[in-house]
Formats: C-alpha cells, sequence, structure tokens
C-alpha cells in the first residue's frame, strides 16, 4: 500500500560530534534520500559561522529513519581557540 500523504517524507538528522554534537532534527527527504552533506550556519563570538557534516550509517526505528552525521572540520569555518592541525606544538 502506498502513503497518499501529500506531507513530504522526513527523517531525523543526528549529529555526533562538532559544534552540534548531541543534537537532532527533523529534515525532509531530498528526491526520496537523506541529504548527504548538510551545512549548517551557527552564531559564534557574534560573528556568523558555517559548519559541514557528513551523512553516515542510516537505521530505521519506529518506522522513522534516523542518518547520523559527523562533523566536517576541513570544510567548516575554524573556531574560536581550535588549534590548527599544520601548527607544531610548542614545548615550554
Amino acid at each position: 500500500m502506498s502513503d497518499t500523504s501529500s506531507e513530504p517524507a522526513k527523517y531525523v538528522a543526528e549529529y555526533l560530534d562538532g559544534p552540534l554534537e548531541g543534537t537532532t532534527e527533523h529534515r525532509f527527504l531530498e528526491g526520496g534520500k537523506p541529504e548527504e552533506r548538510v551545512t549548517q550556519y551557527a552564531l559564534v563570538d557574534g560573528t556568523d559561522a558555517q559548519f559541514e557534516y557528513v551523512a553516515g550509517e542510516i537505521r530505521e526505528l519506529n518506522g522513522e529513519q534516523f542518518v547520523q552525521y559527523s562533523f566536517s572540520p576541513k570544510d567548516s569555518d575554524p573556531l574560536q581557540g581550535q588549534a590548527d592541525p599544520n601548527e607544531e606544538s610548542k614545548q615550554l
């Protein structure tokens, strides 16, 4: 039996790490599938910052689809106080 509802299909995005760690939100499927990448924006110290997340494991629970997203720091704006991975530590 097909779904005759006019409401677009949704899924739950779970943010596993990064600035949105531990948060979830309902999102609409794009072309019948969850998005492979999600871009989120947040205000950090009064400045807009862009955060990129990449889809990972997909599972179904109680008839609802859940998609786990992992933070992609290389594709995101740097956070204040975040270490530069290319900078060597300075020994005192």
